[in-house]
C-alpha cells in the first residue's frame, strides 16, 4: 500500500462515531454547513516531544470537506482564514543561546517540556453568527488539543475542561443551530459532560491527532464515502472524578505545592531511599488492578462512553456459535451479520468474565477481537478466537505465580465492554499454577502497612448491566488441572532461536576486549548530549588509549552523535543508528498511537509498521525508537496520544503487529518504550536545578505484572524484539534503569529476552549511575558519552559492576547489532 494511502486508511478505520441522533451523518453532497473552531484550519496533526512529526504536509479539515462537496458558509471561512493568517509566531521563553549548557544539565527536557495551554478560540460577533445561521441550520464545531507531551502532563482546567473561549463558542453555536456535529481533534481525553446541555449536538466524532492524511479520511467519513468503524481504546467518563486515578496523579509543574510526595501518603522519603532532595514526588497506583474499564465495569460505575464503543452508519447482530476445549485454551466461535441498509465494518470483541465466586478479580478483561471485512447488508462473517490458558491467569503474590483460580468463568462476545452477551460457560475444578515465578518489583517493606490500595470485596456479585444473557442455556465446559499446560519458568522468547555458535562467537569476542573498551561500548557514541550534532560540542566523543587513539568510533554512514552506538571496527563491532519516534521518523506525519489503536484492525497496524520500516530503510535508520507501550492510566497523561490504550492486551497486540510489520519486511529493529510503569510525565526524571528527585511509581507486584509489564512481555515472547528502552522514573524506590528485578530477573530470566536494554535519552545529573545501570542489566546508557564511561569505570574499580556484567552488556549489544546486519544481507 502506498504510504499516503496507508496513513489515510488508518484514520478511516480509527475515527470513532460516538453519537449520531436522527441520522444527521453522513452529510449529502452539497450539504451547507457553518464551520466553527480554529482547528478546522489549524488542524492538529501531530503531538509533541519525541512523539512529534513534521506538519508541513498536513491537510486541514475545512479544505478537505470542501473537496467532498460540503459547502461552508463563506463569511465564517474567510474570518477564520484571516484570523489564523494574522497570528504571529511567538518565540519560546527558552534562551537558545544557553543551549549547550542546558543540554548537558538535562534542562533540554524543559525546552519542550514546558506546558503550553490550548490556543484560544476566536470571538464570533452576533452579526457573523446570524449571517451563518441564515445560510444553514447545520454547524460543524471543531475542538482541538495539542497540549502536554514529553516531560509535561496536561492540565485540568482550561485543557481537560473547556477553555473560557470554547465555552462561549459552544454556547453560541449550540443555541443558534438546530443541528451540530462536534469533531474532537484532540491529543487525549477531555470533558464531554457539557454536551448534555445541548440537544442540538446530534453527532460527535473522536478524530484524535490525525497525521498528514487524516483530514482527508475524516472528510470521507462525514460524507459517507467511508462508514466509520473505529472503537474507543479507552473509557470516556461522565465526570473527571470518576476516573479512579484522579486523586493520585500530579500534573501541574507550575503549582508545585500540589505535587504529591511520600508525605502525602504517610510514607518516609528517606526510608524509600530518596535523600537530599527538596521534594521527592510519587505517583501511587492506588486504583490497583481496577484501571480503565476494569474499574467502571467492576464497580458498576457508568461511563459516558465505554471502552470498545463506536457507532456505524449501519447496524450489526453478533451471535455466539459455541466453544470447545483445546490443548492450548478455549476456542470460541462467533459471527457478525450486517442487519442494516449499507455496507460497513464491525469489531467483534471477546471478553473473559470472572464470576463472584472468584476473589479479587476485575469484572471482565478483553482477550480477543477481530474487525470484519466490509459486510454488505445481510452478509455474515464468522470468527474463531482462542483464549490461551495464560490469559485465564491472575498473579498470586503469595505464591509468586500466575494461577488459574478455581471457580466459574464466562466468555462474553459483543461490540463494547458494556454491550456483551454470554458465549460460553466455563468451570475450573481446581486451582492451577500455570507459570511459577519469584517475587519481584514489590512494594517496599517500609510502605506495606501504611498504604491502602483500592479493593473490591471478595465474592462480589457483579452487576450484569449491558450483558445480554442468551435465550438458550449454554453447556458448561469443565476444566481440570490436567487440561492446562504448565508453562514453567524457564527461558522463552528468542532464547531457543539464538544459535549456540553465534553465542560462542560473541563470548569469544568480548573476552578479548579491555575493561576500557567494554565500558566505552556500554554507552552511546558522542559527547553525551542528545543534540550534540547540532551544537558543535567540544567535549570528546569517547575515551582514548595512552597513545591518544580513540577507543571507539562512529562507523555509521549517516548516523549522528548521540544517536549511534560506538564501533570498534578492528574487532568487527559496528555502529547502529537510532531514531525517534512513535509517529514516524520524519518522512511522514502519521496519526498517533492513541487514534491508531481505535482501528482495532491488526492488518492496518502491520501495514503501518511496514511503511515506517520502509522509511527507516530509506534513511538508513537501524533502530526505530518505538512503539511506545505505556498505558492510559490517567486522562491528563501528557503522552497518552503517544500510547495505544488503557488496556494491556490491546496495547500488546497493537505493538506486536506494528513490530512484525517493521521487522518481517525490513533490516530494521524496533525499540519499544518506556520500560516500565512510566504513566506520569511530571518530574518523571526529577529536576536537578530544583533539587527534585525523579518520581517514584509505587505499585503492587501484581498490578505491575498483570497490567503495565504485559505489553512488554508480549513483545518479547510474540514479536521477537531485540532492543528495549527503560524509563526515567523509579519503581518502588529503584530507578527503572538500575532495577535488576526489572532488567534482569523478569526480562531475561523469566521472559527469555536476549537483546539489548538501552536507557531513555537522558543526562548525567539525575539518571541512575552508569555503573549501577550496567550491573542491573541495563546494557547501554544513552546518549552516554565520556562522563558515563567514567561512571562505569569508577563502578568497576569500586566493585559495583563486574567484568562479567560488562561482558554480558556488550554481548547483548552484539546480539542486537548482529540482528541488524543479518537483516541487511
Amino acid at each position: 500500500m502506498e504510504v499516503r494511502a496507508a496513513a489515510k486508511k488508518i484514520v478511516e478505520e480509527a475515527i470513532v462515531l460516538l453519537k449520531n441522533e436522527k441520522h444527521l451523518l453522513p452529510f449529502f453532497k452539497g450539504q451547507k454547513a457553518a464551520f466553527f473552531g480554529r482547528a478546522q484550519i489549524d488542524t492538529i496533526c501531530s503531538g509533541n516531544g519525541s512523539g512529534a512529526a513534521h506538519k508541513s504536509g498536513c491537510k486541514n479539515i475545512l479544505k478537505e470537506c470542501e473537496k467532498r462537496g460540503i459547502c461552508p458558509e463563506s463569511g465564517l471561512k474567510e474570518f477564520y482564514l484571516n484570523q489564523i493568517s494574522k497570528e504571529e509566531i511567538t518565540e519560546e521563553d527558552f534562551d537558545w543561546a544557553k543551549i549547550e549548557k542546558a543540554i548537558n544539565s538535562g534542562a533540554m527536557y524543559e525546552v519542550f517540556g514546558k506546558y503550553h495551554p490550548p490556543a484560544e478560540e476566536y470571538e464570533i460577533s452576533i452579526d457573523r453568527l446570524e449571517t451563518a445561521r441564515a445560510y444553514t441550520d447545520t454547524a460543524v464545531l471543531v475542538l482541538g488539543r495539542n497540549s502536554g507531551g514529553e516531560e509535561c502532563d496536561r492540565h485540568l482546567f482550561g485543557d481537560y475542561f473547556l477553555t473560557d473561549s470554547e465555552k462561549k463558542l459552544a454556547e453560541q453555536v449550540c443555541r443558534k443551530f438546530e443541528k451540530v456535529v462536534l469533531l474532537l481533534n484532540i491529543n487525549g481525553l477531555m470533558d464531554l459532560s457539557w454536551v448534555k446541555a445541548y440537544q442540538s449536538i446530534q453527532s460527535i466524532l473522536f478524530v484524535g491527532v490525525l497525521g498528514e492524511e487524516g483530514a482527508s479520511a475524516l472528510a470521507d467519513v462525514l460524507v459517507g464515502n467511508v462508514n466509520p468503524s473505529g472503537k474507543l481504546a479507552f473509557t470516556i467518563a461522565e465526570r473527571y472524578e470518576d476516573y479512579p486515578a484522579s486523586n493520585h496523579f500530579s500534573w501541574n509543574k507550575e503549582k508545585e505545592e500540589d505535587l504529591l510526595t511520600y508525605e502525602d501518603y504517610g510514607l518516609d522519603a528517606e526510608e524509600n531511599g530518596s535523600t537530599g532532595y527538596v521534594k521527592s514526588p510519587v505517583t501511587v497506583y492506588w486504583e490497583d488492578i481496577y484501571a480503565g474499564y476494569r474499574y467502571f465495569d467492576t464497580f458498576g460505575k457508568k461511563p459516558l462512553y465505554p471502552f470498545g464503543y463506536g457507532l456505524s452508519y449501519t447496524e450489526f447482530d453478533i451471535e455466539g456459535l459455541g466453544a470447545v476445549k483445546k490443548q492450548e485454551g478455549i476456542e470460541v466461535k462467533a459471527s457478525v451479520r450486517n442487519i442494516g441498509n449499507r455496507a460497513g465494518k464491525e469489531v467483534l470483541q471477546c471478553y473473559l468474565a470472572f464470576d463472584g465466586n472468584l476473589s479479587r478479580r476485575v469484572r471482565k478483561e478483553l482477550h480477543g477481537f477481530e474487525k470484519t471485512k466490509a459486510l454488505q447488508p445481510g452478509e455474515k462473517e464468522e470468527f474463531v478466537f482462542l483464549i490461551p490458558w495464560r490469559e485465564w491467569t491472575c498473579y498470586d503474590e503469595k505464591q509468586a505465580a500466575y494461577v488459574i483460580e478455581q471457580g466459574n468463568y464466562r466468555i462474553l462476545i459483543g461490540n463494547s465492554s458494556r454491550n456483551t452477551k454470554d458465549a460460553a460457560m466455563v468451570r475450573v475444578e481446581q486451582k492451577v499454577i500455570v507459570i511459577q515465578c519469584a517475587n519481584r518489583l514489590g512494594v517496599q517493606e517500609c510502605n506495606r502497612e501504611k498504604l491502602q490500595f483500592l479493593t473490591c470485596p471478595e465474592k462480589t456479585v457483579y452487576a450484569r448491566e449491558g450483558e445480554n444473557v442468551p435465550e438458550r442455556d449454554l453447556p458448561e465446559i469443565i476444566i481440570s488441572p490436567g487440561d492446562i499446560k504448565d508453562e514453567g519458568s524457564g527461558s522463552r522468547g528468542e532464547a531457543a532461536a539464538d544459535n549456540a555458535e553465534k553465542e560462542g562467537s560473541r563470548s569469544g569476542k568480548v573476552r578479548q576486549l579491555s575493561i576500557q573498551q567494554l565500558a566505552a561500548l556500554c554507552v552511546g557514541y558522542g559527547p553525551g548530549t542528545p543534540f550534540a550534532a547540532f551544537i558543535g560540542a567540544e567535549e570528546p566523543d569517547t575515551i582514548f588509549t595512552q597513545e591518544g587513539k580513540p577507543i571507539t568510533t562512529n562507523s555509521h554512514p549517516v548516523g549522528y552523535k548521540g544517536y549511534v552506538s560506538p564501533a570498534i571496527e578492528e574487532q568487527g563491532i559496528y555502529s547502529v543508528f537510532y531514531k525517534d519516534g512513535p509517529a514516524g521518523i520524519g518522512e511522514m506525519a502519521w496519526p498517533t498511537e492513541m487514534l491508531m489503536a481505535c482501528a482495532f484492525n491488526k492488518k492496518i497496524w502491520y501495514a503501518f509498521g511496514n511503511a515506517v520500516g520502509a522509511e527507516c530503510e530509506k534513511m538508513q535508520v537501524d533502530i526505530w525508537l518505538a512503539p511506545a507501550v505505556n498505558l492510559h492510566r490517567h486522562p491528563l497523561g501528557g503522552r497518552n496520544f503517544e500510547y495505544f490504550s488503557e488496556d494491556p492486551y490491546l496495547t500488546g497486540i497493537c505493538a506486536c503487529q506494528v513490530t512484525k510489520g517493521v521487522q518481517e519486511n525490513h533490516p530494521v529493529l524496533v525499540c519499544p518504550k518506556h520500560f516500565a510503569v512510566n504513566e506520569q510525565e511530571t518530574f518523571r526524571r526529577g529536576n536537578g536545578a530544583k533539587g527534585y528527585d525523579a518520581v517514584d511509581s509505587i505499585i503492587s507486584e501484581r498490578v505491575a505484572r498483570e497490567l503495565y509489564l504485559k505489553p512488554f512481555e508480549m513483545l518479547v515472547k510474540e514479536a521477537g524484539i531485540a532492543c528495549l528502552m527503560t524509563s526515567f522514573n523509579k519503581i518502588n524506590g529503584v530507578f527503572a534503569a538500575g532495577n535488576a528485578d526489572l532488567c534482569t530477573h523478569i526480562l531475561r530470566e523469566e521472559w527469555g529476552y536476549q537483546g539489548a536494554v538501552v536507557t531513555d535519552w537522558g543526562d548525567v545529573d539525575v539518571v541512575v549511575d552508569g555503573g549501577d545501570a550496567v550491573a542491573a542489566g541495563n546494557d547501554l546508557v544513552m546518549p552516554g558519552g565520556v562522563p558515563v564511561i567514567k561512571q562505569i569505570l569508577r563502578g568497576y574499580q569500586q566493585g559495583r559492576v563486574s567484568r562479567e556484567n560488562l561482558e554480558n552488556a556488550v554481548k547483548h549489544l552484539l546480539y542486537m547489532t548482529e540482528k541488524v546486519e543479518m537483516r541487511k544481507k
